[in-house]
């Protein structure tokens, strides 16, 4: 910045300041009370009390906080739960029965379809049928 732009910087911040400190004097002195008289008596104006609810009736704004915070986690809930990974609904032949990361985008997922389950490769750029899995047993 140059030594005249500055200045002139300068100069409008001191003007700026003496206007305020004007202003601001001003209100002051003509805040001042009237002189009163000695005989003059001042009493304390009585303060409307509002109604008065008991303390153990919540606020208003507790009650709205509370509700926008049950909403929001209700909110959350079900959008995890729409992004999980089951693709189970009503008359749904397909399903994801489990899944399990294995690096860098690739997963082994066992899938169900119309009561056969294969166990599926899935990476970044491909979907492959490792197997058919058959159906285990029960252990005695």
């Amino acid at each position: 910045m140059s030594r005249f732009n500055r200045s002139k910087v300068s100069r409008r911040l001191i003007g700026i300041a003496a206007l305020g400190f004007f202003l601001l004097s001003g209100r002051l002195w003509g805040a001042a009370a009237a002189p009163r008289s000695a005989d003059t008596v001042i009493f304390p104006q009585p303060v409307e009390q509002g109604p008065v609810r008991p303390a153990s009736t919540p606020s208003t704004s507790y009650v709205v906080f509370v509700a926008l915070c049950l909403g929001g986690g209700a909110w959350l809930w079900f959008r995890a739960k729409g992004k999980g990974r089951s693709l189970k609904s009503a008359g749904s032949e397909i399903s994801i029965d489990e899944t399990r990361p294995l690096g860098n985008r690739q997963y082994l997922v066992l899938t169900s379809c119309r009561g056969r389950s294969f166990l599926v490769g899935v990476s970044q750029g491909r979907i492959d049928v490792i197997s058919e899995v058959p159906p285990s047993e029960t252990a005695p």
